[in-house]
C-alpha cells in the first residue's frame, strides 16, 4: 500500500510546481490618497522573476525595468515571462509603496494610492 500513497503524493507534487506565465499585462493608476487625483510622472520600479531554465526550486532570471505614469496616472507594460513581480514608487523622498506577489494570471492590474 506505501508505494500507492507515494506515487499520489509525488503526482500532487509534480501538480502544485510553480510556472512562468508568458505573455502577462500589468496595467493599473497611481491616484494621491488625499485628493484622489491621477499621479502624472510617477515613476514605477518594476523587479520580475522567472523559473523558466532553473530547477523550479528558486527563480532563474531577474529582470528590472521603469515605468512613468501618463497624465491620467495610468502605466502599462507587457512580460514575456512571469512568475513573480514587485512594484517600488517612490513619489517623494520618504514615500515608498512596495507591491510584491506571485503571478499565476495573464492579466495583472495594480492600482496604487500614494
Amino acid at each position: 500500500m506505501r508505494p500507492r500513497w507515494t506515487l499520489l503524493l509525488l503526482l500532487a507534487l509534480v501538480r502544485c510546481r510553480p510556472k512562468d506565465v508568458e505573455n502577462a499585462c500589468l496595467v493599473g493608476t497611481v491616484t494621491d490618497r488625499r485628493t484622489q487625483q491621477p499621479v502624472k510622472g510617477a515613476v514605477l520600479y518594476l523587479e520580475t522573476a522567472y523559473y523558466r531554465g532553473g530547477d523550479y526550486d528558486s527563480y532563474n532570471g531577474y529582470r528590472h525595468d521603469t515605468l512613468t505614469t501618463d497624465a491620467q496616472g495610468r502605466f502599462t507594460t507587457r512580460f514575456p515571462l512571469l512568475c513573480y513581480l514587485a512594484i517600488e514608487v517612490k513619489q517623494a523622498r520618504q514615500d515608498t509603496l512596495v507591491y510584491a506577489q506571485e503571478i499565476n494570471s495573464k492579466s495583472i492590474r495594480v492600482d496604487i494610492r500614494l
